[in-house]
C-alpha cells in the first residue's frame, strides 16, 4: 500500500478540520484533537485504521489493546515533522508569547503514530526513526527485532511516513505499511 496524497485528491481528509462522512464512519470516533492536528497525523490515524481493517485485523471503530492484542508501530520517516516544524517556527516570529501551542505539541516524529497508536488501542513500542535511505526497511527491521525478543507482542506495523512538501507542493504526504510477527 503506498499513496502519495494532497489537498485536491480523494484523499483529502487530512487536509480537513472535520472528518468527511467516510473518514468518520472509518474512525468510529473521531478524535477531540482532529481540528488542530497537521495533515500527517491525520494522515496516520486513518491509515492505520485502514490498513487494520482491510487485513481483517481490526473491526469498524475498534481497540486492539481492549481486544487484548499487543500491537506496537514503528514509523520510518525522512524528514519527520519537519513541515509541522516550519509552521511553528513561523508562529515564533511574532514573538515566543505568540508562538501556537498547538503546533507545539506536534513539532516531534512520533506524535502522529502515537495519535493512531491511541486511537486503535495500540499497547506495544511505538516510535519514529530517522532514515533517509529506506526508512520502510529500517521500521521493519526494528519491527521484526521487537517480535523475536519478545513474547508478549501479537505484531507490529511498520510504515513509512513523511510530509514531503516542497516549494512547488506545499505538503505532499505519503504511507506505506507492512506488518511484521
Amino acid at each position: 500500500m503506498n499513496r502519495t496524497f494532497s489537498p485536491h485528491d480523494r484523499y483529502g481528509y487530512a487536509f480537513q478540520e472535520e472528518p468527511d462522512p467516510e473518514t468518520a464512519n472509518l474512525l468510529g470516533n473521531t478524535p477531540a484533537r482532529w481540528g488542530r492536528m497537521p495533515p500527517l497525523s491525520r494522515l496516520l490515524i486513518v491509515e492505520v485504521g485502514r490498513f487494520l481493517q482491510q487485513h481483517g485485523l481490526l473491526e469498524q471503530g475498534g481497540n486492539l489493546g481492549r481486544s487484548g492484542k499487543t500491537v506496537g508501530l514503528i514509523g520510518g520517516t525522512s524528514r519527520g515533522s519537519l513541515s509541522t516544524d516550519l509552521e511553528f517556527a513561523k508562529t515564533l516570529e511574532q514573538g515566543v508569547d505568540l508562538a501556537s501551542p498547538a503546533l507545539f505539541g506536534y513539532t516531534l516524529a512520533n506524535i502522529p503514530l502515537a495519535e493512531a497508536a491511541s486511537h486503535y488501542g495500540l499497547i506495544g513500542p511505538v516510535y519514529a526513526i530517522i532514515d533517509d535511505d529506506n526508512p520502510l526497511q529500517h521500521a521493519l527491521a526494528e519491527c521484526k527485532r521487537h517480535c523475536k525478543h519478545s513474547e508478549e507482542i501479537d505484531f507490529m506495523l511498520a510504515c513509512y511516513f513523511d510530509d514531503l512538501a516542497s516549494e512547488s507542493e506545499p505538503q505532499q504526504l505519503k504511507i506505506t505499511f507492512s506488518i511484521a510477527e
